[in-house]
């Protein structure tokens, strides 16, 4: 009878919870926490515009360029695999149609 009475308990426990965190995440947003989170936005945008990062960002935008063209090695290479992906996986359909076909034809002379 004791095995019955603690089952609910743990949905009451998320709720105060997730209460408490909420009333925790109000308070910062709104009284000191205010502070903090206006430099940390001032330090992220000081950052994001900083030598490292503007050089990832090229970096980034010039393996989109090689990635997508169809004349550069990479593209290409990236072009043939997904060719030869697409030849092996109609190989492999083809191949368990044939073997379907036969289960039905094998079965049906029995």
């Amino acid at each position: 009878m004791s095995e019955n009475n603690g089952g609910g308990g743990g949905f009451g426990w998320f709720l105060l919870g997730g209460l408490s965190g909420l009333v925790a995440g109000a308070y910062i947003a709104s009284g000191p926490g205010r502070g903090q989170v206006d430099q940390l936005r001032s330090k992220t945008i000081g950052r994001s515009t900083s030598e490292p990062v503007q050089r990832a960002k090229d970096a980034a935008q010039r393996a989109g360029k090689m990635v997508t063209d169809p004349d550069h090695p990479v593209g290409k290479a990236i072009q043939d695999g997904v060719a030869a992906a697409k030849r092996r996986r109609e190989e492999l359909e083809a191949a368990a149609m044939r073997r379907v076909q036969q289960a039905t034809n094998g079965g049906a002379k029995e």
